[in-house]
């Protein structure tokens, strides 16, 4: 893999002190420990080894278990920095919806890997592909655009941030695919429905979407 690489110290030789090691480094990148983060992290062995470890962590008060992140599990657990975090952005007002279009493959998207899909009522199932896009509004899953662009599924579960803020949510889609400058595509389908038949299309046009006899396209 391309990147800079170096070598760490002297692997402890203890298994416990190799998961105890391991713990710490989950807690500073990810601030949760749960089963997914295990899953994530292919931790050999899975979560079980893992749990023995941060139970005992847990009796020497250095973390503490709970239900911090919804769809995480029971089993959880934070350093108190993090969920004194956690608190205040839970209690924080922000002035505008907060919206984000990245990579469905990226690491900030929690979606398919750290929290399940959520849901669509077409069946259809995301998933993370390169070329696939997702818009993320207020920490709901608001938009998701399929490899290749064909396909673009808009959630339920964000209805309430996506009233009034549908021309938002697409901006930030468009914003990203504009850094892609050679990307060219036609979106087809809408909600597993013919895009044309969308109520979609003046806000597909504001974006910057055009129409065609297939649906709408992206030029770039």
């Amino acid at each position: 893999m391309a990147g800079r690489w170096s070598l760490p110290g002297e692997i402890p030789a203890s298994p416990t002190v190799r998961l105890l090691t391991l713990a710490e480094r989950l807690l500073d990148r990810y601030g949760v420990i749960s089963r997914s983060v295990a899953t994530a992290e292919r931790v050999p062995g899975g979560f079980s080894p893992l749990l023995s470890v941060l139970r005992r962590v847990e009796d020497a008060g250095r973390v503490l278990r709970g239900r911090f992140v919804a769809g995480l599990g029971a089993a959880q657990f934070a350093d108190k920095d993090s969920i004194e975090r956690l608190r205040e952005l839970a209690q924080t007002t922000f002035g505008r919806p907060l919206t984000a279009a990245l990579s469905a493959g990226d690491p900030a998207n929690p979606f398919g890997w750290l929290l399940s899909w959520p849901h669509h009522p077409s069946g259809i199932r995301p998933a993370r592909r390169g070329g696939a896009i997702v818009v993320i509004r207020n920490g709901d899953l608001a938009l998701y655009l399929g490899q290749g662009g064909r396909q673009m599924l808009i959630y339920p579960g964000a209805e309430s941030a996506l009233d009034g803020g549908l021309d938002a949510v697409l901006r930030a889609l468009a914003a990203a695919l504009k850094r892609e400058r050679r990307r060219v595509f036609t979106l087809e389908s809408i909600d597993g429905r013919p895009a044309d038949a969308s109520p979609m299309a003046s806000a597909l046009s504001i974006a910057g979407f055009s129409r065609v006899p297939r649906g709408y396209a992206w030029y770039g």
